[in-house]
């Protein structure tokens, strides 16, 4: 204990000077001091003494020390006022037994087991905001939520009888408090059995909202999709904003695209100064319809769109909530879904972010920064910096408290990192460290919805640096085809179409590098095989489309077939618009190395031999030293068959070192010389 915190004591007890006795007792050795801290010389000392001291004598000496160190706090720096109260709110807790039998409170008797004294019912509602704020500290000022479950548990514990009808305010906030510390710890079976007692107890339906997201929230994590939406249903019909079941492709686009214009016609100025929200029923259906998150809705994608749409007509006509910056973050996903209009949707991201920074939502900020950067920004932004963009939001959903969208958000910019050319080793490592994440029950094996994918993109990084997955296969017990296996059954399940096109993606990718384009083909041909009519621009698409261009187009020279060549020149004319309409950063290097293989296909070989340098030029300088590998590899078979063997090595030579420059070290050994 510290010296500072002993004089607060001073007067207890009859002690007038608590460090001069803790002084005496370092010289008869019970006591060590270092510094200004003072130590029992043995554990053993201090199990005697508890053991020596009557439960009720030691008891209330703790709620003495604790009610005392409360009274003096506001005498103490400020730089000691945070130990103090958690000093004092420590000694307090003690009063309760050590394994209290239930930490909810359903409004029949005690919060939780008795305590080994008794309280006054004023000192048990003291000690019940006191945990409440600690709890608070805990969870807010240090995101250390297994701190902040100890308080809360505690304040609920020290609750008074009847507290639903007693203390009815301070019962709502530590179960609220107490249910957002149980999702973030992913306590999901006790969080539904916790909110369904505020439910039961709750007065009106604003004193449940949070309850039901909860509920849905929890039934989201554990894979009950169609429940979670069917009590999301029931919830914004009782609130008198009825959503439908079933909502068809053309109802949608016509909704999104009367509600364009308007969207469009707002300026960050505009959303900057736009009223707020205070009618009370909007907001909380704004609050139910977040709760259904994006990720969650693929096996139904008109549903999330109908969910996007509805949250927009809500915020243009009642205002501005913190919910409102992801309605304009989904909405501008559903244009790009919908409307196929890329350079719309990302606008209207942006002004997705202009009204996080207004509302200060940082609560938001992981959500919204999910579909900006990892979907909307591609567009416009170099894809190196969308990168940055889900760091922040991994960084913010992490001290927020937000584990599940972090980890979406971590293993969308891993996918990236890939593609943008980042070191696979780097990559690697931050995918094995995340799959870990993703294991929830580490003996149950237990895994987040997005651990499949994200171990399939693992895979895939280690074929191409040409690692053993042996280590991969130990920790998580799944095998590549394995994997594969687990993706087909949760497809089956959900009919969740990207599940399935990331089978594909990751079998065109371990084909496409090792120059087996028959296969890339037959991958892209299924990929499109389970488009829905969700048509968003992901980096998985991008990918798709020019790893079909380009391998079309290589087999249209192999086996004399021109008419391979059309899907060459699609791809191509898909490339240059982006380039020339959206990201030149992102897209100009991928249009040019197309263009190259057309006109190679086409017998072109003056304009083959521009675009090919315009190629490498363009990976170069926009830092995706993968395509730069891949246009000089390209060149170099290019140069050799047309007879320039000296020229075409070199340049083959210069691709091997890019590749081991990127980590793809398996790659780099299939380079070979003629």
């Amino acid at each position: 204990v510290n010296v500072s915190v002993m004089e607060l004591l001073n007067g207890m007890e009859g002690i007038d000077n608590m460090v001069q006795n803790l002084e005496a007792a370092v010289d008869e050795g019970l006591l060590e001091k270092a510094g200004p801290l003072f130590m029992f010389a043995h554990d053993s000392i201090q199990q005697s003494v508890y053991e020596l001291t009557p439960t009720n004598e030691l008891v209330k000496l703790h709620v003495d020390i604790g009610l005392m160190l409360i009274s003096k706090s506001a005498t103490v720096s400020k730089g000691l006022i945070e130990q103090i109260f958690a000093s004092a709110v420590g000694h307090i807790n003690m009063a309760l037994p050590e394994c209290p039998s239930s930490s909810s409170v359903d409004g029949s008797g005690d919060g939780g087991a008795a305590s080994a004294v008794e309280f006054t019912s004023s000192q048990h509602i003291v000690f019940a905001k006191l945990n409440l704020k600690a709890g608070q500290k805990a969870a807010i000022g240090k995101s250390d939520f297994s701190l902040a479950e100890v308080h809360l548990k505690a304040g609920i514990s020290f609750l008074p009888k009847n507290s639903w009808t007693d203390q009815y305010e301070l019962t709502l906030q530590l179960s609220d408090e107490y249910a957002n510390v149980l999702y973030v710890q992913r306590n999901l079976d006790e969080l539904q059995s916790h909110v369904a007692i505020i439910l039961n107890n709750a007065k009106c339906m604003g004193d449940k909202i949070k309850a039901h997201e909860f509920t849905i929230s929890a039934m989201l994590q554990k894979g009950s999709e169609h429940l979670a939406l069917d009590h999301a249903r029931s919830v914004l019909d009782s609130l008198g904003f009825p959503f439908p079941a079933t909502v068809g492709s053309e109802t949608v686009k016509g909704i999104v695209d009367s509600l364009v214009e308007t969207t469009m016609a707002y300026t960050p100025d505009q959303l900057r100064a736009f009223p707020l929200m205070t009618d009370k029923i909007p907001l909380q259906a704004m609050k139910i319809m977040s709760a259904i998150r994006m990720q969650h809705t693929f096996s139904s994608p008109t549903l999330f769109q109908m969910l996007a749409c509805q949250m927009m007509q809500l915020t243009i006509k009642h205002g501005l909530s913190v919910e409102s910056a992801e309605a304009f973050a989904n909405f501008g996903y559903c244009v790009n879904a919908v409307l196929l209009n890329y350079g719309v949707g990302y606008r209207i991201g942006k002004l997705a972010l202009v009204i996080l920074e207004r509302l200060k939502a940082t609560t938001r900020v992981a959500r919204v920064y999910f579909l900006v950067y990892g979907f909307l920004s591609l567009w416009k932004e170099p894809l190196q910096a969308t990168i940055e963009g889900l760091q922040s939001a991994i960084n913010t959903g992490l001290v927020e408290g937000d584990k599940t969208i972090t980890l979406y958000n971590q293993s969308i910019m891993c996918r990236q990192m890939i593609i943008a050319g980042f070191n696979l080793s780097e990559t690697r490592d931050k995918l094995l460290r995340l799959c870990w994440e993703m294991m929830y029950d580490k003996s149950e094996h237990i895994f987040s919805p997005a651990f499949h994918p994200t171990l399939g993109d693992l895979y895939v990084v280690m074929y191409l640096t040409g690692e053993s997955t042996d280590e991969v296969y130990s920790i998580f017990g799944i095998s590549p085809e394995e994997n594969e296996k687990k993706l087909f059954e949760r497809y089956s399940a959900t009919n969740n179409a990207s599940v399935i096109q990331l089978v594909y993606y990751h079998r065109m990718l371990k084909s496409f590098w090792f120059r087996d384009y028959e296969t890339v083909i037959e991958c892209c041909e299924k990929y499109v095989t389970f488009k829905t009519s969700m048509k968003m621009l992901r980096i998985t698409d991008i990918i798709h489309i020019v790893f079909w261009g380009l391998s079309s187009l290589i087999l249209s020279r192999r086996r004399n077939e021109k008419e391979l060549i059309t899907e060459g020149e699609e791809a191509h004319r898909k490339m240059e618009f982006w380039a020339k309409n959206g990201s030149k950063w992102n897209a100009e290097n991928k249009a040019f190395l197309l263009e190259a293989e057309i006109n190679f296909a086409k017998g072109n070989t003056a304009k083959a031999t521009t675009a090919y340098e315009k190629a490498i030029e363009s990976a170069h300088d926009h830092k995706f030293i993968n395509e730069e590998a891949l246009a000089c590899e390209l060149f170099g078979i290019f140069c050799i068959e047309e007879g320039n063997l000296y020229k075409g090595n070199e340049l083959l030579e210069k691709a091997r070192e890019l590749y081991e420059m990127w980590g793809a070290k398996k790659k780099a050994r299939s380079i070979f010389y003629l």
